[in-house]
């Protein structure tokens, strides 16, 4: 299968014929808005040269700027930050130069990054080593980036430095110095870039021992400023707490409140003992009350539970066995013997005695019971007296306890404040640095600025993208035809065919094939059709495989009369009009090529023809036709009637019933007849003529047809009522694969041309 032919076979996969529309369904719709990655490929494969020029200008840019740019050398230097510092007043953030109170390590050492870039440590640096002086610090290029340092008038002494040029010069300085503390470390980075690298080194000294001598000043200040404060609040406090005490012993004597604090003196002591020993009186007032109610009950079994040293034991288990024996001898001898009257009797003394034994236990128990009784009431009024005591004293103890708290206040922030007072004059004269040089600056040898490497690499990559995003911008702005889809989406007319760029070699022109170095379809030979100097070549195949869908388009009998147009001229309609001749010639069939472009035909000048009076003098009846028909040797069976002289009137020649009498002629003694038209668009000529032949080609130009002249051309066409077999892609490129089907893979694979494979065609 041919590069020519997918438009048919691709209506036929379809399901629709072959000429009908292959747009208008809603997938193909879809599939037009759709992007996917082989489309963005062809974009930039389209756009080569253009991404590859801007890769190259950006690339030399960034060489240039690399020449030009002033050469910065870096000097660094490495800090050891303690934020605790040696703080033996132990006062926050009175005394504490470095870090604040309720700050954590980071804040603190975020804080002295601050310090190190303060604008008054970076004025103690520029004065103390006079860098206004310096052309490198303080100067400017002559000639913008290059050229020798210019220095503005510098004052004999920096104080007289005007406000302005010391912003300029605070600002320098900012700008060129780095400041950053290391992760997790109590370690700072300083770095400082400068043309002089020694300068830069002095600077970052300089700056290390600048910090350095602020943050031991700041902390002898505090301290001394502390220490002083101290002194004046002791001799107040002193005062204070000689007051209070006084205040407090007057307030005992007038209460009568003696202890060591307000909860503990002699009346609540007093008060806590009675409460105890009326608690313990109560108690065993209850114990001796409940073991009275027992005693009460008169019972023998009852009181022995609460007496078991009692005889009443002794005296139950008598009464028990002489009850027995008494009944026994009632029963044998009956009551009047006088053994159990004898018992009787002991009986009645036996319960005498437990009687007495009953009445005695009850008599202690209660006078146990009333001498404890008395014994609480007793407590209970003293335990009320004395509470009574404290009830009147409770009013006087919160005073009590106001003035004793102030009082040990006092007196302990007294005693601290002294013992502060007295460690600040060795902390005022203690040197505690808290600032380690870990490394000083060394002298740089070689510069960070500009990094080549970095610069030339980023440029290539901002080329690049830029070169992408140009292409793409490019590929948008761009309003020709540049694939199938396009004319898919544009027309409802089918593609018919295509027919690869052109490219012709040293040797072609050396045998008179045109002075051209490369040549489109559309500026094609001089002299013969590609299909007669190559008939084996790729582009030889594509226009047989254009024949062959020609042929094809009709079920009964292919066309006779085919009219070949364009939307704008430079498509190539002329170039695919000969070579279409040409092949349908070499297939052994009469071929009449007409240049029907009576304004500007150019087949006679292509094919080196005698001019005649051609077409145009045969329809003013300066001749009969086929006077004017001339053929050429290398192309058999091929005729040839050229334009002619250019008429005034070419659209009232065309649109003539004289135009359809010839036609006719032509119709009855070829056996095809191909007619080159003018553009479609330009002029109304082809259209006259197209509704007179059987069917229209239209040609396309890839990157030169616009869209709109496309879809204008088709609805003119389709206005007029004229059967177009389909669209003709000319000047495709043979390496494009987009179009179903990839010359240079596949197409060599079938044509064994040995010129092609020397030059003719790239592959």
């Amino acid at each position: 299968m041919s590069l020519v032919t997918q438009g048919r076979q691709e209506g036929r996969s379809s399901g629709m014929p072959y000429g009908t529309s292959m747009r208008g369904g809603p997938e193909t719709a879809a599939r037009s808005d759709e992007i996917s990655l082989s489309d963005l490929v062809r974009v930039l494969r389209r756009r080569t040269k253009t991404i590859i020029t801007t890769v190259v200008i950006v690339f030399l840019l960034g060489a240039s700027y690399c020449i030009v740019k002033t050469r910065r050398y870096e000097a660094m230097s490495d800090l050891a930050i303690y934020p605790e510092g040696s703080d033996a007043l132990d006062m926050g953030d009175v005394t504490a130069s470095i870090g604040g109170g309720g700050l954590d390590f980071d804040e603190k050492l975020e804080t002295q990054v601050r310090i190190l870039k303060s604008n008054s440590l970076a004025w103690s640096v520029i004065s103390e080593l006079r860098l206004d002086r310096e052309p490198t610090f303080a100067g400017h290029r002559k000639f913008i980036l290059f050229g020798p340092y210019v220095l503005p008038r510098v004052p004999e002494q920096i104080e007289k430095t005007d406000p302005e040029r010391q912003n300029q010069l605070l600002t320098k300085f900012s700008k060129s110095l780095t400041v950053q503390s290391i992760a997790r470390t109590q370690a700072v980075e300083i770095t400082f870039r400068d043309a002089n690298p020694a300068l830069a080194r002095e600077i970052v000294n300089h700056l290390s021992g600048a910090y350095a001598q602020r943050n031991f000043v700041t902390r002898f200040n505090n301290t001394m400023k502390a220490s002083d404060w101290l002194s004046g609040q002791l001799d107040q406090l002193k005062s204070k707490v000689g007051d209070s005490q006084t205040r407090l012993a007057k307030f005992q004597k007038e209460t009568g409140i003696f202890g060591t604090d307000e909860n503990d003196n002699l009346v609540l002591s007093k008060l806590d003992d009675l409460s105890k020993e009326l608690t313990d009186a109560e108690a065993d007032r209850i114990v001796k009350e409940a073991k009275y109610r027992v005693a009460q009950s008169g019972s023998p079994e009852l009181i022995g539970t609460i007496v078991p040293d009692s005889v009443l034991p002794v005296l139950r288990g008598q009464e028990a066995d002489l009850k027995n024996q008494l009944a026994q001898a009632n029963t044998e001898y009956g009551p009047h013997y006088p053994k159990v009257v004898q018992m009787q009797n002991q009986m009645a003394q036996l319960e005498k005695s437990l009687q007495k034994e009953v009445a005695d236990i009850q008599e202690r128990f209660h006078t146990d019971y009333e001498a404890s009784a008395a014994a609480e009431n007793q407590l209970r009024a003293s335990f009320e007296q004395q509470k009574q005591k404290a009830y009147d004293m409770s009013e006087g103890l919160s005073q009590y306890g106001i003035l004793k708290r102030e009082v040990e206040s006092g007196s302990d922030l007294y005693e601290d404040l002294l013992k502060k007072l007295k460690e600040a004059g060795v902390v005022a004269s203690l040197k505690a640095a808290t600032i380690d040089v870990i490394d000083p600056a060394t002298l740089p040898t070689k510069p960070v600025e500009p990094n080549i490497p970095l610069a030339l690499a980023l440029s290539v990559f901002l080329g690049l993208g830029s070169g992408v995003g140009l292409a793409f911008i490019s590929e948008n702005l761009d309003n020709t035809i540049r694939s199938t889809e396009d004319i898919e989406f544009l027309t409802t007319i089918p593609l018919f065919g295509w027919v690869p760029h052109i490219k012709l070699n040293q040797d072609s022109r050396a045998k008179g094939v045109g002075s051209m170095g490369k040549a489109t379809t559309a500026e094609a030979s001089n002299s013969l059709p590609i299909t007669v100097l190559r008939p084996n070549s790729q582009v030889s195949e594509a226009f047989r495989s254009l024949r062959t869908a020609l042929l094809l388009t009709s079920a009964r009998m292919p066309p006779k009369t085919i009219l070949i147009t364009s939307a704008l001229p430079g498509d190539g309609k002329t170039t695919v009009t000969m070579n279409l001749a040409t092949v349908l010639a070499q297939q052994g069939a009469r071929v009449l090529l007409v240049d029907a472009d009576l304004r500007r035909g150019l087949v006679a000048e292509r094919l080196n023809i005698k001019p005649n009076f051609g077409l145009s003098g045969a329809l003013a009846g300066a001749g009969i036709w086929r006077d004017a028909v001339e053929t050429i040797p290398e192309a058999q069976n091929l005729f040839i009637l050229q334009a002619g002289m250019r008429p005034p009137n070419s659209a009232d020649l065309l649109g003539s019933s004289k135009m359809h009498e010839l036609i006719e002629d032509w119709r009855a003694e070829f056996d095809h007849v191909i007619i080159d038209s003018s553009p479609c668009l330009a002029i109304t000529d082809a259209v006259l003529v197209a509704q007179k032949t059987d069917t229209v080609l239209l040609v396309s130009r890839i990157a030169h047809t616009p869209r709109a002249s496309l879809r204008r051309v088709a609805d003119l066409l389709r206005s007029s009522n004229v059967h177009v077999a389909g669209i003709v892609i000319n000047d495709v490129g043979v390496t494009d694969d987009y179009y179903g089907y990839a010359y240079s893979k596949y197409a060599a694979y079938y044509v064994d041309d040995g010129a092609s494979r020397n030059n003719d065609i790239p592959g």
